[in-house]
């Protein structure tokens, strides 16, 4: 960061902080907070129907509320209404995701004929995500496509969408993960040998049934799934499918950080299913418990965890790795440091 400017930030594309959804919203809930004691101001648009009778400062942050959704097909329009919110006030717009990538275009004059940046995270290949028809991947990809080519500066999360990245833009992007030293701890909860945890969202890629045929066919005595199990009729289905299963817990969203972090160090196994998406911040989060982490077997997975940790191609392997004895969790130190808030503040603020 240059200190001789004034850098006024905008963060557009989540839903907005504090987190109510997914892995955007918990790095700007907790770096948002760190970046504005660096920067002159620090703002980040959120959808106004999540956040209804909410006032406009989240811990030194701004927040401009956008009365249009930040998810779905609205998220299109949602983008193009943020930008324009925020451009007059801001000297860097970073773009969460590749929605807005329609605008890019004419966002990218603005920028140029006023001295300001537009900044893009990729997130994770969306347009690869088997939840979406051929149509909607096809969109995806022509955003995802035009941001890249627009964009001032593009940011991946991990090695593993490298590739993705459109060659003559390679040399303007820049790896940058999600942080996940703020999660809680308690002092006095034991783990529990047999309890397996996984908290994700309830979507084909990340393979639910695979982990709870899994963990139905293993030596566990509870696996417990935390997500959107009423998001779509795919996770419904899912959860009528194993309602009576007496070693399978399905709960609803949990957004209470004392609450997880219960569930988190009382698991004696946290199962990782997601196959796409490069660095998933619920894995992240997992790397600063002590807990054995079995993980889906896909470059982005190992990518993240430095091929450390132990990774399952279908239920079978999930059921064999699960039987296994093993010691003493290795350290995590260097993985740790590589996912904390310093490192990735540090980092963001090195691009503007």
């Amino acid at each position: 960061m240059n200190s001789e400017k004034v850098i006024r930030l905008a963060f557009v594309g989540s839903v907005g902080v504090p987190n109510r959804y997914g892995g955007f919203e918990a790095f700007l809930e907790h770096c948002g907070p760190e970046i504005a004691k660096k920067a002159a101001e620090v703002v980040v648009t959120c959808d106004a129907s999540v956040y209804e009778n909410e006032d406009g400062d989240f811990q030194g942050v701004k927040r401009v509320f956008i009365p249009v959704r930040a998810n779905g097909g609205a998220s299109i329009l949602h983008d193009a209404l943020a930008f324009l919110k925020v451009f007059s006030r801001s000297s860097h717009i970073f773009f969460l995701g590749v929605s807005g990538g329609l605008w890019f275009p004419i966002f990218r004059l603005m920028c140029d004929l006023s001295g300001k940046k537009i900044i893009v995270n990729i997130d994770g290949v969306e347009w690869r995500r088997s939840k979406f028809g051929k149509f909607k991947r096809l969109i995806l990809r022509l955003l995802d496509g035009m941001s890249q080519i627009f964009a001032h500066k593009i940011i991946y999360d991990n090695e593993g969408l490298r590739p993705y990245i459109l060659k003559p833009y390679v040399s303007k992007s820049s790896l940058i993960a999600y942080p996940g030293d703020y999660v809680k701890k308690i002092s006095g909860v034991q783990m529990q040998k047999g309890h397996a945890l996984t908290i994700c969202r309830i979507e084909p890629e990340n393979n639910l049934d695979i982990l709870i045929e899994g963990a139905l066919n293993s030596r566990l005595d509870l696996y417990t799934v935390v997500g959107n199990w009423n998001h779509s009729p795919y996770a419904r289905n899912l959860r009528e499918k194993y309602r009576g299963q007496p070693k399978i817990r399905l709960l609803d969203p949990i957004y209470d950080a004392m609450k997880l972090a219960e569930l988190r160090q009382s698991c004696e196994i946290y199962l990782h299913g997601h196959s796409v998406g490069g660095t998933n911040p619920s894995l992240v989060e997992m790397l600063f418990y002590d807990c054995r982490i079995l993980c889906f077997d896909v470059n982005f997975n190992r990518f993240t965890t430095d091929n450390e940790l132990e990774y399952f191609k279908n239920s079978e392997d999930l059921v064999n790795i699960i039987s296994m004895q093993r010691g003493n969790v290795s350290s995590r130190d260097a993985l740790r440091k590589r996912y904390s808030r310093n490192e990735i503040v540090r980092k963001y603020l090195a691009l503007v």
